[in-house]
């Protein structure tokens, strides 16, 4: 798990950047914060989230290039596909964005 510093724009946020299976495999169950899940490549499939084990949150995907491509506030005990194939998922409580948004991060 990596810190990351991330700036969407108007904003910018602390972020744990997940990359192992393991990591992507936990995202924010049973805790609460910022996280981005970076997958292999991008997919709508493989960027599905389920969220049973989740308080709300807003999950916003973006593409190869960081570009917000879909967000959807989530509750409990869902399931959710990206409206576009994506290669991160951003997992956050707070953020007021944009479809079409770049975002872009660095390691603190």
């Amino acid at each position: 798990m990596k810190s990351i510093l991330v700036n969407t724009g108007r904003q910018k946020v602390k972020a744990n950047l997940l990359e192992t299976p393991s990591e992507l495999s936990r995202g924010l169950m049973f805790k609460s914060g910022n996280v981005i899940l970076k997958l292999n490549k991008e997919s709508k499939i493989n960027a599905s989230i389920h969220t049973f084990f989740c308080k709300p949150l807003l999950v916003v995907w973006l593409d190869k290039n960081k570009k917000v491509v879909d967000k959807k506030k989530t509750f409990p005990f869902w399931f959710y596909t990206p409206k576009k194939p994506a290669m991160y998922v951003f997992e956050t409580t707070r953020l007021n964005l944009k479809i079409g948004k770049k975002f872009s991060w660095k390691d603190l």
